[in-house]
């Protein structure tokens, strides 16, 4: 992969080979979030309950970073749990094409948090969302206050 070439990006299930990758990269991230390096008591849950789905992302073949969608309390309601991608693929399109393929494959609504203080991810997400989704800010007690975007994704035409 040649700088200023964007790279193939490929969103895989991760099957539960894969969650000794994951488990390996939830440090960084959370590092990243300011919340602290504990574990993160939900990933096994992916791998065993029907309506949470984790997924490897990859760029020319190469690990890249994951997601972890949810149904939140319907079916076809999806919540982007997490969303990671390692720091020297950023600003490359793996996160837009990642995303967009997520988006793709659960269409039907969809809502995502992001941390208040982090403004670079907001506006990320801003622009893949649907245009006039507003942030809708939760400051409420044992939270971090965080921007709740909630919108609709239309299944693909075709």
């Amino acid at each position: 992969m040649m700088d200023g070439d964007a790279p193939r990006v490929e969103v895989r299930p991760a099957l539960l080979d894969c969650e000794p990758l994951l488990t390996a990269m939830l440090p960084d991230y959370l590092r990243e979030l300011g919340v602290g390096v504990s574990d993160y008591p939900y990933l096994a849950l992916y791998w065993v309950e029907a309506d949470r789905y984790p997924y490897l992302l990859l760029a020319d073949g190469r690990v890249a970073g994951f997601a972890l969608v949810r149904n939140l309390d319907l079916p076809e309601r999806f919540e982007m749990a997490e969303f990671y991608v390692i720091p020297a693929l950023r600003r490359r399109g793996v996160g837009r094409s990642a995303v967009r393929a997520l988006f793709a494959r659960h269409p039907g609504e969809w809502a995502l948090s992001v941390l208040a203080s982090n403004p670079r991810a907001l506006a990320f997400w801003l622009s893949l969302v649907p245009r006039g989704t507003l942030p809708r800010l939760v400051d409420e007690p044992g939270q971090w206050p965080h921007l709740r975007l909630s919108f609709r994704v239309a299944p693909a035409a075709g």
